[in-house]
């Protein structure tokens, strides 16, 4: 897990959205293999209005708590891998709100270890996080009101993250099987990976399912859209030509018809909004 955490660093639509309201914090080094960030308000906000966002598929699952410090209530869902975009409306801020959100993203194969129960058939789709993380709810809903920062939330968080990884129950075929798509950018045949692992393509996607709701040549085609997103974002020379070679697209209108699939925008759009 420690050389897939160090290898790939999934982003969201908005990575360098960093203010009051959203914010990313690394997590402990005995947390890093398995939890991409922490995230979430600077503490408890008036609710104010605000532009539409885009969840993007990060290749990520997230506990959300959103803590009501009116009626003093939390609320907690969880977030599966998701395979398309959706826009979030803008908001109006007339609710009258006072609150505070707290998150916690894992990587696509370490949520596993924290679950109650396997993530069969999870994939895009939301559930009451209770359903499949009710320790990590039972355990943090009482004192999340406590929290007056994101470091509070974050301070209760950890321990109780800590004392619940079991490192050893990670599934050392789902984690090569990832490593393998990590390592040819998403491009590799499941047949191939299945076949070096020594199971059939069927035996892999059941471990998959189980593991993370989705199947191995979904998750392979997410991890290629999101170093695709990666390189548009981050490389100076950027060329959609070269893309095409290195992620294995037919041409370059089969690379850009799956990347608006993916985010909903052109990749022109899609930085564009990224850097509002």
């Amino acid at each position: 897990m420690k050389t897939l955490s160090h290898l790939y660093h999934p982003v969201t639509g908005t990575p360098f959205q960093q203010d009051e309201t959203y914010r990313e914090v690394a997590p402990c080094a005995a947390l890093a293999p398995c939890i991409r960030c922490f995230w979430g308000s600077e503490g408890p906000q008036r609710d104010r209005p605000g532009p539409a966002g885009i969840v993007i598929p990060d290749t990520c699952m997230d506990i959300i708590f959103r803590v009501d410090h009116v009626r003093q209530r939390v609320s907690a869902d969880f977030c599966a891998l998701d395979e398309s975009s959706f826009i979030t409306p803008p908001s109006d801020g007339l609710t009258g709100g006072f609150s505070a959100t707290f998150a916690i993203r894992f990587y696509a194969w370490t949520a596993c270890l924290f679950a109650g129960d396997d993530l069969r058939g999870s994939a895009n789709r939301q559930y009451p996080a209770e359903q499949f993380f009710g320790r990590i709810v039972r355990a943090l809903a009482p004192v999340l009101p406590e929290a007056r920062t994101l470091e509070d939330a974050i301070r209760l968080a950890e321990p109780v993250l800590v004392a619940l990884l079991d490192a050893r129950s990670a599934d050392p075929v789902i984690l090569n099987a990832v490593h393998r798509m990590l390592q040819t950018s998403g491009c590799a045949r499941v047949g191939d990976i299945a076949a070096a692992l020594a199971l059939s393509p069927r035996q892999l996607e059941r471990r998959f399912d189980a593991a993370m709701g989705l199947s191995p040549k979904a998750l392979s085609s997410l991890i290629r859209y999101q170093l695709l997103w990666q390189d548009m974002l981050y490389s100076p020379r950027f060329s959609v030509l070269d893309a095409v070679d290195r992620f294995g697209y037919a041409d370059q209108a089969h690379l850009l018809n799956d990347f608006r699939r993916r985010h909903l925008m052109s990749p022109r759009e899609a930085l564009a909004f990224a850097r509002r």
